[in-house]
């Protein structure tokens, strides 16, 4: 009668420790999965990792001189070793329908963590191609070794005061990051 007991009580536990993997499993591959839809990007380097949220950026029909989209970029860097992590920003355009030379922007950067260099803020506008393409928006560097550093970026994409525009213009792309030289 005794082993039943023990028996009953083994089972029970071990039905206990089964649901509880099932639904940490559960919970943590969704927790995954939700960081992967807000769409946070993580870049593996030989000597540290970089992580940045929300590459898009976007915007419909503006009239001339008046701002499309602003855009705050953040990349956060650590670095395990000594060695600089360098890295490189494009913008993709996949979208453009404004027309050439229509549509500039401006970088302004800012060293949140006072750590490595940045992207050199522009405060002159640089055009953006008709179409689609890949503008190469500059590199930095993250020197180590360093956890959570931050380089924060704002992109203002505006559309410049001539240019005949179609009603209905937009604008798409996507912030790439790459390993630097």
């Amino acid at each position: 009668m005794e082993h039943k007991g023990n028996y009953i009580l083994l089972t029970g536990l071990l039905i206990i420790t089964l649901l509880i993997s099932v639904v940490g499993t559960t919970f943590s591959y969704f927790g995954a999965a939700n960081r992967e839809v807000k769409g946070d990007t993580t870049i593996q380097f030989s000597n540290g990792t970089l992580i940045y949220s929300d590459p898009s950026i976007s915007g419909g029909y503006v009239s001339a001189g008046e701002t499309l989209v602003s855009k705050k970029f953040v990349l956060d860097g650590s670095i395990t070793s000594a060695n600089n992590l360098t890295y490189k920003v494009n913008l993709k355009v996949d979208t453009n329908t404004y027309g050439e030379g229509s549509l500039f922007y401006t970088i302004t950067a800012n060293n949140t963590s006072s750590n490595g260099t940045t992207i050199q803020s522009s405060t002159l506008p640089v055009a953006i191609p008709a179409g689609e393409s890949t503008i190469e928006i500059g590199g930095g560097s993250f020197a180590g070794p360093v956890t959570d550093a931050k380089h924060t970026y704002t992109i203002n994409v505006f559309r410049g005061e001539s240019g005949n525009v179609p009603d209905g213009a937009t604008f798409s792309g996507t912030f790439d990051v790459t390993q630097g030289s």
